[in-house]
């Protein structure tokens, strides 16, 4: 009896952890009511006496393991929160991990017991070796999920590579399913000097597995970084050519200051002291002209818009604004430059293509209400921009360095999980943005 609850205390220790882990990665916990501690205690108490009862029957029980993983997925989606198929996907997989690495275990256990380990591990054992090998295992597991947790992932960013994790689970599930019908072989033939091979055998066919999935996503994060160095060099080299151009302009006003000292003594002679406030109050609109102006009250964002509106005037496309200050501006400022700036470089580059100036204009409105932020980009197109998979194609020479922007913006729509759409009627292409 004193076994049998030992091994149903280590399976309520493994449920837990897996809560441990769900709630550092993509549970919201700061939306957890009553309810939902209620459902998640339950879970791990009940998950556990489930686990640990059967365990103390047979080593691995299929049954067992299925009615565990689809209660657990049951409670994870009955719990409060977003990304609940990302949450059954983190499920099965934990499960899935900690039953092929007590498979790995046993395995190697049989190196040493061989003959003995049926009755010392696999059937009606109830044997303080068994406790050994599962707390071993669970404590080898609780570091792995210690160091998960301690990296703090974002939950949208670990919602992007949902799809990979999702091969690599099912794949995983392959394999468990494969090796239980090999220790159950091992076990009706007496078999168990081959433990150590097919541990070998699912040491490699695992480690190959997760490292390939931990490549592909290093590639996939690094790509991410090398599409926003591109962006932010080309902002840089954008805002440092138009500080140029106000410095140059600054200069000359610099230069012109003893003729402007000249016009004020004259004012001044003449007591003309209402021309004087005019004549300074002009001089100094050509001085701060670029001053900061305040649209949604996110200084990036609002420096953008600045940027790109003084962009626009200069090649003669009426730009007007239409945006309420934000609360809380919902990206970071990387991305907050990808989504406004190449939505609206591809505006002006449409507009610039127009022959008539006097064709040419770009609207933005930014709106919020409630919990839901609004952004639309209207501009004039001389033609219809041809769409390919429901994306406008570039028209630009070089097609290796084009067509990022628009894949970069629908990145990051995808990690919020909004919505982009694109329409063109009437010479007027439009963007809405909706998270």
């Amino acid at each position: 009896m004193g076994i049998k609850a030992l091994l149903i205390g280590i399976a309520v220790f493994e449920s837990g952890m897996l809560y441990w882990l769900l709630c550092g990665t993509v549970l919201e916990k700061e939306y957890f009511r009553k309810k939902d501690w209620v459902i998640l205690y339950v879970s791990i108490v009940g998950n556990g006496i489930n686990i640990g009862g059967n365990r103390s029957l047979i080593f691995f029980s299929s049954t067992a393991f299925l009615i565990g993983v689809v209660t657990t997925c049951i409670c994870v989606i009955l719990i409060n929160g977003r990304y609940r198929f990302l949450r059954i996907i983190i499920t099965i997989l934990y499960h899935t991990i900690v039953a092929l690495a007590d498979f790995f275990a046993a395995f190697m256990s049989m190196i040493v017991i061989r003959h003995d380990f049926k009755n010392a591990v696999y059937l009606f054992a109830n044997s303080t070796m068994e406790c050994i090998l599962f707390l071993c295992v669970r404590l080898i597991v609780a570091c792995c999920v210690y160091r998960i947790v301690r990296q703090k992932f974002d939950k949208a960013y670990i919602r992007e590579f949902q799809s990979i994790l999702l091969i690599i689970m099912i794949m995983l599930c392959l394999i468990l399913r494969f090796y239980q019908f090999v220790i159950v072989r091992m076990m009706c033939e007496g078999k168990e000097q081959e433990g150590g091979i097919a541990g070998l055998s699912l040491l490699v066919v695992v480690f190959v597995i997760l490292f390939s999935g931990m490549v592909y996503l290093k590639n996939k994060t690094l790509e991410k970084e090398k599409e926003l160095l591109i962006m932010r060099d080309a902002m840089v080299t954008q805002r440092y050519e138009e500080l140029e151009t106000v410095m140059e302009k600054n200069r000359q006003l610099s230069h012109d200051l003893k003729h402007h000292m000249l016009v004020l003594k004259n004012y001044k002679i003449e007591g003309n002291y209402e021309g004087i406030d005019d004549y300074i109050e002009e001089i100094e609109q050509e001085f701060f002209n670029v001053e900061r102006k305040v649209w949604t009250g996110n200084q990036i964002a609002d420096m953008l818009l600045e940027q790109k509106r003084i962009l626009a005037e200069q090649e003669e496309i009426a730009f007007t604004i239409q945006a309420v200050p934000i609360v809380k501006w919902l990206f970071n400022d990387c991305e907050t430059c990808s989504l406004l700036g190449n939505v609206l470089d591809n505006a002006i580059e449409a507009c610039k293509r127009m022959e008539m100036s006097a064709d040419r204009w770009i609207s933005i409105k930014i709106e919020n209400q409630k919990q839901l932020l609004f952004i639309k980009i209207e501009n004039s197109v001389c033609e219809a921009p041809v769409m390919k998979d429901g994306r406008p194609v570039s028209v630009k020479q070089n097609k290796m360095r084009h067509g990022y922007g628009l894949k970069s913006v629908e990145r990051i729509v995808n990690k919020y999980e909004g919505m982009i759409m694109y329409q063109s009627k009437d010479q007027v292409f439009q963007v809405k943005l909706l998270f």
